[in-house]
């Protein structure tokens, strides 16, 4: 099984000794096996300040800000034959900034710090000419996607653990830690599936709505496309004001806005009716392929999903009355009716035995992390295979819901599968695209999955 890694992050409030010796031993009890953190000293954050980070990180809870601090981590996690290692991962470093970066690998020497992950070549060159000693990490930032990537860092440089990009899939990952077998691997099991590249991004994550990825995508599909040629459009002298501002015209319709437009066209007959139909037609039928199209019990139904759910039926239903026959369209019929009858009654029966919408929605609140944080029992059955992958990267958070973890150890030990096991916040975004490899390229194995 592989080790359980862990991001250390202190406040104000974990400034003392006691408070880190405490805090360090309340992490190993509940299973950290490797921590990692950000360092941001002084003379640093004095001169740049938090927003441009040596660890790629804007704001100070997410590193250590001083060296006797970081010695006294470094002390309480050797307590345990544990090691920790420091993030050089920002995007870049100048030639004002690089001399600090030198000062930071002295006090990491000095304090045994194990380890330093990194991207930059020019660190990595550096430490070549001072014979660092510790161990080198090549980061997710350095965006190493193929096997020459790695056999170029392997035969110029000592790499303890490549730690391969999030956005890398399970079909990428068998074949590259296969082909290097003696070679350490790191991998992220977080669901929050990032659709940028982590050395082109320079954006800082996880803040949902605000996140750039949101602008645009909805739920996998594009809200927006970039038009380089833009300039061109808007000069060429061929093309009326109306054409060009169609062409640049950035409003964004999802699926389900379509089909209820068509559906109010249909209503007022406005255009040729058949042609409509077909239109409806042709959208159902692609909202077919879509992995997360079943009625979430966990939700109320008047939740935005829920609600495109039971309006995808309605046009169904209406298509079916419209004597269109088709099997996609039949089993479809079926299949929603099923997922959302039984989703109804256990949400009329959720609702009844907590006591009413507001207590729902306060649990729902309360449970914010937990879907978040959700670790997919597959994917972890998947890595468990590769014994050459060593770590698999947790969010901080992952410390309140160690019972998995456990349950994920028996499942790998006892080599069998309880399908009462799977989560419901399984996050159908990353399963759609990622754990496909493991059930076949059939875009609907995860409501399949569901259904049985």
């Amino acid at each position: 099984m592989f080790k359980k890694i862990v991001g250390l992050a202190f406040s104000n409030k974990w400034k003392n000794a006691k408070d880190v010796e405490m805090y360090i031993k309340w992490l190993v009890e509940w299973w950290a096996t490797e921590f990692f953190t950000g360092y941001n000293p002084p003379y640093w954050y004095e001169k740049f300040g938090f927003e441009v980070s040596p660890n790629g990180r804007f704001a100070e809870h997410e590193q250590i800000t001083d060296f006797e601090l970081l010695k006294q981590i470094v002390i309480e996690v050797h307590k345990y034959n544990l090691e920790i290692f420091i993030n050089l991962n920002a995007w870049y470093y100048t030639s004002e900034t690089f001399p600090l970066i030198r000062q930071m690998v002295e006090e990491f020497i000095k304090a045994w710090v194990d380890w330093i992950i990194c991207w930059n070549i020019s660190i990595l060159e550096y430490l070549k000419t001072i014979n660092y000693s510790g161990k080198i990490n090549i980061s997710t930032i350095m965006a190493v996607y193929n096997n020459e990537a790695i056999r170029f860092l392997l035969e110029n440089y000592k790499i303890n653990k490549v730690i391969l990009s999030r956005e890398v899939t399970l079909k990428e990952i068998e074949e590259i830690v296969t082909s290097f077998p003696k070679t350490k691997f790191e991998v992220f099991g977080e669901w929050d599936f990032c659709r940028y590249n982590n050395w082109l991004c320079f954006a800082e994550h996880k803040y949902e709505t605000r996140d750039i990825c949101t602008v645009v995508l909805d739920n996998m599909e594009i809200k927006h496309r970039f038009r380089p040629d833009f300039k061109k459009l808007v000069l060429d002298e061929t093309i009326s004001n109306e054409e060009k501002a169609n062409l640049l015209n950035m409003e964004y319709k999802s699926d389900t806005q379509i089909l209820e437009e068509i559906f109010e066209k249909l209503d007022l007959w406005i255009e040729d009716k058949e042609s409509l139909k077909k239109e409806m037609l042709n959208l159902v039928l692609k909202s077919s392929k879509k992995s997360d199209l079943f009625f979430d019990w966990l939700k109320s139904p008047f939740s935005k999903e829920n609600k495109n759910i039971l309006l995808i039926f309605k046009r169904v239903k209406y298509l079916i009355r419209e004597n269109f026959k088709d099997e996609i369209l039949e089993n479809l019929k079926i299949e929603l009716e099923s997922n959302i009858n039984s989703g109804m009654t256990y949400y009329a029966e959720k609702l009844k035995n907590i006591g009413g919408e507001a207590k729902i929605k306060a649990l729902e609140l309360q449970n914010l992390y937990n879907k978040w944080d959700n670790l997919n029992l597959y994917s972890y059955l998947f890595f468990s295979k590769f014994p050459n992958i060593e770590t698999v990267k947790f969010p901080t958070r992952w410390r309140n819901y160690n019972e998995k973890l456990k349950i994920i150890e028996e499942v790998v030990n006892n080599k069998k599968i309880d399908g009462t096991l799977l989560d419901r916040w399984i996050s159908p975004k990353r399963t759609h695209y990622d754990l496909s490899y493991l059930f076949g390229w059939d875009k609907l194995w995860f409501r399949k999955l569901l259904k049985k």
